[in-house]
Formats: structure tokens, sequence, C-alpha cells
């Protein structure tokens, strides 16, 4: 290839293993018009499925496409109470980078556990046998139990969007989430 000759966009570029972000590279290789395909994971959810369209200014802009059912391994009765599970899980996750969830059980039937681990040695375990409400421990430099309810609550307060209204907007620079439209930019938690 002589050099200085520049590279040839493609029109569609699809990433089939799922990614915690886009990679700037990816829409600089992207014509405008062109769209991006890529499964987003969180820590704490399964990946969903992301479109985003080239902007002739070389921003990137789309939404997460609907959850499979079968995305989210949840237990009916688990102690987060967090509404619709797989949407307000999905946008936990956005919203707290670095927070990993774990579902265990302990063998019996009717008691549900979640573990959370985060950053700087943080960590929450949640217990609730049938007919007992809940009991909470956490530790470690953040309370991740208060920052999933806090982020629960803001979830609440921009009307319990679903992952198909929820986007993201990448430019060369910065990429950020978005709930209903990319001019209402979510920013994280903490």
């Amino acid at each position: 290839m002589p050099f200085g000759k520049p590279l040839a966009l493609y029109d569609q570029t699809v990433i089939r293993r799922p990614v915690p972000a886009v990679d700037p590279a990816w829409v600089a290789r992207t014509a405008p018009g062109g769209q991006i395909r890529v499964p987003i994971y969180t820590l704490y959810h399964p990946a969903a499925p992301l479109t985003l369209t080239i902007q002739h200014n070389g921003v990137a802009s789309g939404r997460f496409g609907a959850l499979p059912i079968t995305a989210l391994p949840w237990e009916p009765g688990c102690p987060c109470g967090l509404g619709p599970v797989a949407d307000a899980a999905f946008f936990v996750g956005l919203m707290l980078p670095g927070v990993r969830r774990l579902i265990l059980h302990d063998g019996a039937p009717t008691t549900h556990a979640l573990w959370l681990e985060g950053p700087e040695d943080s960590w929450v375990e949640v217990t609730r046998p049938q007919g007992i409400a809940p009991r909470v421990q956490q530790g470690g430099g953040r309370r991740l139990w208060d920052e999933v309810m806090q982020t629960w609550r803001r979830w609440e307060q921009l009307g319990r969007p679903r992952v198909e209204d929820l986007g993201v907007t990448v430019t060369p620079s910065a990429q950020w989430a978005w709930a209903w439209s990319s001019t209402t930019p979510l920013t994280a938690s903490r």
C-alpha cells in the first residue's frame, strides 16, 4: 500500500463479541450513514445489542435493542426489588461501571443472596430468606448498595426507561449513555 493512501471506509461494522464500550476506531473506519452493531455488556448485566449510525461529523449515536427473554438469569423474589428486572439492572450497570453483580444460592430453595463487588475493595451481600425482610451488609471504600439504590431511584425518576429507550453517543474523544434522546446524557452516579 503506498504511503499516505486513505483507507477505505466500511458501510457496516459488526462486532459479535460483547464489549464494555465502543472503540472510537470503529467509528473512524465506518462511512457516514454506515452502522456499527455491537453487543455492550456491563459487569452488572449481560450484553444488550447496540446499533450506532455514523453521522457526517464523525459522531456515532444509536439505541440499544431489546434484550432476549433469557438474557438475565435472575431469580424471582431476588432481594434487589428493582422493578422490571432487565431494564433496571441494565441501567444500573451503565451508571455504575466496575460494579459486578453475582447471585448466589445457599442450597435452600427459599433463600436468595445477591453479592456485589466493586472498586476500592467495596462489597455488598444482600440475603432474603422467604418471608423475612432483606438483610444488607456492605463494606469497603464505597457504599455500593446505597449507590445501587440511588441509581434505581434515578431510573424511576426518568420514567423507568426500557433498554430500548437507552442509547450511546460516541465522539472521537468521549462517549456517553443517554435516555429517551441523545440530548439527555446520563452521567455515572459516582
